[in-house]
C-alpha cells in the first residue's frame, strides 16, 4: 500500500507540499534573525516580499486577458481581469500592517534599504507596463466592430461582454489608484508630508501620480453620459 506521507516529487523539504511550493527557499529569502536592524524588519520584508508575489500573479493575470481580449473571447478577458484585480486587494491591504512601524522604528530599518524605494518595485512596474496594453487590445476590439466607447454603455445589453470588460478594466484601474492613495498615506504617517522620500523623491510626487488614470476614455465617459443625461444638479434648468 503507497504512503501517502512519503513525498515523491524532487527537492528540498520533508513533505510535497514544502517541495512543490519550495517552502524551503521562499522562507529563507529573509534576514537572518541574529542580523536584523530591528525586530520589525521582518515584518517589513515579508510584506514587501508578499506585496510582489501578488503582483506578480497580477500582471500574468492581465497579461492573459489582454491575449483574450485580443482573440475576442470576452467572457475569459472579464474572468482573468476579475482574478487579477482580487490579487491586488492584498498588496493593499499589506500597506496598513507597514503602518504599525512607528516612525522612529522604520528609519532604523531604512538605513538598510541603500537606495532602495517603494518606486523600483517590479511588480508594481509591471502593473504599469500592461496596463496600456489592455486599452490598446480593447479600442482595437472596438475599431474592428464599428463602436464607440458610449455605443459600449448605451447599448450595454447587446455589447454585454465588451461592456463587462470595460467595467473590470475600471476596477483595475481603482485598484491601481487605491494602491497609489493608501501608499501615500503610508509615507505621510511614517517619514512625513512636507520631507524629501526615498531616491530624493519628494512626497508630493505620490500626490500627483495619483492624477494618472490608465483607462480615462471610461472614466470621461461617464462626464459625458452625465452632461447629456442632464439630472445633474449642473444642468438642471430651473423654472421662475
Amino acid at each position: 500500500m503507497e504512503d501517502f506521507r512519503k513525498p515523491i516529487l524532487e527537492g528540498k523539504g520533508t513533505t510535497d507540499y514544502e517541495r512543490y511550493l519550495r517552502t524551503d527557499d521562499l522562507l529563507s529569502l529573509q534576514t537572518p534573525m541574529e542580523k536584523l536592524s530591528h525586530p520589525d524588519e521582518l515584518t517589513f520584508q515579508v510584506v514587501h516580499q508578499a506585496s510582489e508575489l501578488m503582483m506578480k500573479g497580477a500582471a500574468w493575470e492581465l497579461e492573459r486577458a489582454r491575449n483574450t481580449l485580443s482573440q475576442g473571447d470576452y467572457g475569459n478577458a472579464s474572468r482573468l481581469l476579475r482574478r487579477a484585480n482580487g490579487m491586488l486587494v492584498h498588496p493593499i491591504a499589506l500597506l496598513h500592517v507597514l503602518e504599525t512601524i512607528t516612525p522612529y522604528d522604520y528609519h532604523i530599518i531604512r538605513a538598510g534599504l541603500g537606495h532602495g524605494s517603494g518606486l523600483d518595485s517590479p511588480g508594481f512596474l509591471s502593473l504599469l507596463h500592461i496596463a496600456p496594453r489592455i486599452g490598446e487590445a480593447f479600442a482595437a476590439q472596438l475599431s474592428s466592430q464599428g463602436l464607440t466607447y458610449d455605443d459600449v454603455y448605451r447599448r450595454h445589453e447587446e455589447f454585454f461582454g465588451l461592456h463587462d470588460v470595460a467595467e473590470r478594466m475600471l476596477d483595475f484601474d481603482e485598484q491601481m489608484q487605491l494602491f497609489r492613495f493608501h501608499h501615500l498615506k503610508l509615507a505621510q504617517r511614517i517619514i512625513g508630508s512636507g520631507v524629501v522620500g526615498t531616491m530624493g523623491t519628494p512626497v508630493e510626487i505620490l500626490q500627483q501620480r495619483m492624477q494618472h488614470l490608465a483607462y480615462r476614455e471610461l472614466w470621461d465617459l461617464r462626464n459625458q453620459i452625465t452632461a447629456n443625461a442632464g439630472t445633474s444638479p449642473v444642468y438642471r434648468k430651473t423654472s421662475d
